[in-house]
């Protein structure tokens, strides 16, 4: 979910400036509001998303003169109306997308219904197609952005290169050619998603904080994932992407199954997590004549895994190296996951539902419909006697 855009060009700034005008005297609804954050048990990213949005829609509903349930008896409806209509006003601005507007009307709506359950409300007036019927609608063309088998071959052949020569000149002390190499293999060829195995910025679940060693089993050659169906998920690495991940192992050389497998390289991110634990004074002293490598992995402090965008840069800058681009575009970590799934779903129908972890089969024939569209297209040509 993307973050929400506030009025204003600072969404901290935007969020301060409703909170303050909120605490001189708090309504119900912003009670509310509090209720529902604390008991929804979404995500950290949801949760601020949630907060902001339910903000600005407070703040909306206050200066209206309706700051408690009561205005939503006889004009609910009316009111989350108008509310539509102003997020179709932001969308024509150009101040939000119309997908975003839709998210956020879903977000209120999903608010509405806590107070439903809660006995605050009798019905939840987001729900009726009158209300909803402002929104506008999201008509773009979904991204299906997939890396044909020359990217894939291009991107992990230059990794290969980098890799072994960073080895032939530094050895053991190769970590950043290495491990990008095992990086760019995982998501070649596992079909794994990026926030299954790389860090969530603003999501704090454990399944969210990266892949770890613990999670990997290098004899089944499995790996354990927190998937999208929220539950732990195995995935398989095929043996093209075996003897990368093995070689990035001895390479870190992991004091712990709790350390990521795929660490960040963002030095402030390292120092943070040791100032976190082993607090600022004591932190700043063993930082001050070592290496913070060498004191996270000194005092078993594991660093942080690698963000989702920051696995982005070294897409961009992998892509960039080799001259290789899709559409015109850097390739993104999901085109991996759609590329193969393209690849193996051409060959075997469960073969790429199981590589792809869909709980059904006509799952992944909605995601490759195109295939079976070209498919059924030759297939009457076939039958058809008219030459062409």
């Amino acid at each position: 979910m993307s973050e929400p855009e506030p009025q204003g060009s600072n969404p901290d700034e935007a969020v301060s400036t409703e909170g303050d005008e909120r605490a001189a005297d708090t309504s119900e609804i912003d009670a509310a509001i509090g209720r529902y954050l604390r008991a929804s048990g979404e995500s950290a990213q949801y949760s601020s998303t949630a907060e902001s949005v339910l903000s600005q829609f407070e703040t909306w509903l206050r200066r209206r003169g309706k700051d408690s349930f009561a205005a939503f008896e006889d004009e609910g409806e009316q009111l989350l109306r108008r509310y539509a209509d102003r997020l179709a006003q932001r969308v024509e601005a150009g101040g939000i997308s119309a997908s975003s507007a839709g998210t956020y009307f879903n977000v209120i709506s999903g608010f509405l219904s806590f107070c439903v359950r809660d006995g605050d409300l009798l019905r939840n007036p987001a729900l009726s197609n009158r209300a909803r019927e402002p929104l506008p609608r999201d008509d773009r063309e979904p991204d299906r952005q997939f890396w044909s088998p020359d990217v894939r071959r291009r991107l992990v052949q230059y990794t290969n290169d980098r890799a072994y020569k960073a080895i032939e000149a530094d050895g053991m002390d190769a970590h950043g050619e290495v491990r990008d190499r095992a990086l760019v293999h995982v998501i070649a060829y596992t079909g794994v998603r990026g926030a299954e195995v790389f860090r969530v910025s603003g999501d704090d679940r454990e399944g969210r904080q990266g892949l770890t060693w613990d999670r990997v089993d290098t004899d089944a050659w499995t790996f354990r994932v927190w998937g999208k169906a929220q539950e732990w998920e195995d995935v398989s690495v095929p043996k093209q992407a075996r003897e990368a991940l093995q070689r990035w192992r001895t390479v870190q050389n992991p004091p712990s199954g709790t350390w990521p497998v795929f660490p960040t390289s963002h030095a402030p991110s390292k120092y943070a997590a040791a100032r976190e634990t082993l607090g600022e004074e004591r932190a700043n002293a063993l930082l001050e004549d070592a290496d913070v490598d060498d004191v996270l992995r000194d005092r078993g402090i594991a660093p942080p895994a690698v963000t989702t965008e920051g696995v982005r840069r070294i897409l961009e800058r992998v892509a960039q190296a080799t001259g290789v681009d899709v559409d015109g575009k850097p390739p993104l970590p999901h085109g991996a996951r759609r590329g193969l799934g393209d690849e193996l779903y051409r060959t075997d129908r469960g073969l790429a539902q199981d590589v792809l972890r869909h709980k059904s089969l006509s799952t992944t024939r909605e995601a490759y419909s195109y295939i079976e569209a070209e498919e059924l297209g030759e297939r009457v040509g076939d039958v058809l006697s008219e030459d062409p």
